[in-house]
């Protein structure tokens, strides 16, 4: 193995212009160098590389064989310098963030579309998962930041994320305006429970938020439907199947339409939209654009 791969950037110049001259000067060196560098790898490699030609300097045998080599390991070089140049790119301007469906409904929809508007190029990512798998999709680099609702008391055991509050939201319990029920009652948790309830699954910290309401109140909600989302208990209760329990965003249309109304209780603790990223990874460019643009979002809700 040759000692300095200098030597072959070298040679590859001078194989490719003829010319000392012209080599030195698209390396920025000196013609001497270029010389001494030439004689220094002909001497590792035991033979002669170029000879003259009149006024031009060709080629020998053994150098057309190495020539051949060097050119084709330049062009790989050149070309991978290309695609990291492109990977670059493309990574400067692809933004991940991991964003729930209730989020969505919260503004940050709106958000997500003005700021498409203003960079169209931007390749966005968007995760829709449960709270723990987006902590974990942070830890692990996959997305950028991401948009969590969660109780306090669970933001305050993520250590090593940065959390930072934007507007708390406020679950319901909702039924269908055709039901039997006095909507001018304030019910009782537990004449509540005598009642269909309809709810997504424990695998959530919306439930586990409702589960620990009921349990302060001594109480144990087990729900008569447990369904997959959001819109599937929405869907649930306009149909008249029992009292759904829901974050207010997706009610909202239909308790304006009249078509489903809140049913009254004791508040259930309110919930908190934080932006979540990681301490130690600092956001730049785009990604830190629309961060702010999600920070700054009107807490109209």
């Amino acid at each position: 193995m040759i000692s300095n791969l200098d030597y072959y950037k070298s040679f590859f110049y001078v194989a490719t212009y003829s010319s000392f001259s012209d080599a030195a000067k698209a390396l920025y060196i000196s013609q001497s160098a270029v010389s001494q560098t030439i004689r220094k790898l002909e001497e590792e490699l035991g033979t002669t590389l170029f000879v003259r030609s009149g006024s031009r300097i060709v080629l020998t045998p053994s150098g057309e064989l190495l020539f051949a080599r060097v050119k084709t390991a330049f062009n790989e070089f050149q070309r991978a310098e290309i695609e990291i140049q492109n990977f670059e790119s493309i990574a400067q301007n692809n933004i991940s963030v991991g964003i729930t469906e209730t989020s969505l409904r919260y503004g940050f929809f709106d958000c997500l579309e003005k700021f498409k508007n203003r960079h169209p190029d931007v390749h966005l990512s968007i995760s829709g998962n449960t709270t723990p798998e987006m902590v974990s999709f942070l830890r692990d680099g996959k997305i950028d930041f991401a948009l969590m609702i969660i109780s306090d008391s669970l933001a305050a055991r993520f250590q090593d994320l940065k959390m930072r509050r934007c507007f708390r939201i406020q679950d319901i319990f909702i039924a269908s305006s055709k039901m039997d029920i006095d909507f001018d009652r304030e019910y009782d948790l537990k004449d509540l429970l005598s009642y269909p309830t309809i709810s997504v699954s424990q695998i959530s910290n919306f439930r586990e938020n409702i589960d620990t309401f009921f349990q302060e109140n001594g109480l144990l909600f087990q729900p008569t439907y447990i369904l997959e989302n959001m819109t599937q208990v929405l869907n649930f209760t306009k149909r008249k199947f029992g009292i759904g329990v829901l974050p207010y965003a997706y009610a909202k249309d239909d308790i304006k339409k009249g078509t489903i109304r809140i049913v009254n209780t004791k508040p259930i603790p309110k919930r908190t939209v934080y932006l979540v990223s990681l301490k130690d990874k600092a956001l730049s460019g785009l990604g830190l654009e629309l961060y702010n643009d999600f920070k700054d979002l009107p807490r109209m809700v």
